[in-house]
């Protein structure tokens, strides 16, 4: 099965201390994420990074130069990966997925009793959470889960997430700018 993910950083390979994604409702840390096509891959390619210099115009009074912090645009790579047929949870819906690891997830909210995702509460206790339902798909002998057809930037993609870096091989890189000349 062929995969694609999308990363501001260049990668020699996708490991969870390699892989930095920002993804809604907090659920990057539970795995490895991918899409199902190299488009909706893309705007996760594409960010800003922060840098910190010597200054080439503020100084301190004594002619030393200032230390600035700036954020800069960013256009990455987009990962072409082969995994060899894990077995995946399906999910139909992101929202059959989300309410299936709100079991496992600590909300802090002023308006509701039992607050959930969609309540848009403070997650609390995000790696734990993420951690115990990545370990019960393990126990029941997934490699991953799949929620199909997603809404990602305005892009329909089934979403992928892996959770063991072993699995994976990355067949292609592409710059976000060689894909946008195609």
């Amino acid at each position: 099965m062929i995969v694609y993910h999308g990363s501001i950083k260049k990668l020699d390979y996708l490991s969870k201390e390699t892989v930095v994604q920002q993804l809604p409702n907090d659920i990057d840390t539970i795995g490895i994420w991918f899409t199902s096509d190299i488009k909706s891959a893309k705007p996760f390619a594409i960010g800003t990074e922060t840098v910190i210099e010597k200054s080439k115009t503020e100084f301190w009074d004594d002619d030393q130069p200032k230390v600035v912090q700036y954020e800069r645009m960013v256009r990455g790579f987009i990962y072409r990966v082969y995994i060899d047929e894990p077995n995946l949870k399906e999910y139909e819906s992101y929202d059959l997925f989300m309410s299936e690891r709100d079991k496992y997830c600590d909300y802090f909210t002023t308006r509701k009793k039992i607050p959930s995702w969609v309540d848009r509460a403070t997650l609390l206790n995000k790696e734990e959470a993420n951690e115990k339902f990545q370990q019960k798909l393990i126990k029941q002998g997934f490699e991953g889960f799949v929620i199909q057809k997603t809404n990602l930037h305005n892009l329909v993609s089934d979403l992928y997430c892996i959770f063991s870096e072993d699995a994976l091989f990355i067949a292609d890189v592409l710059s976000v700018d060689d894909i946008e000349t195609n």
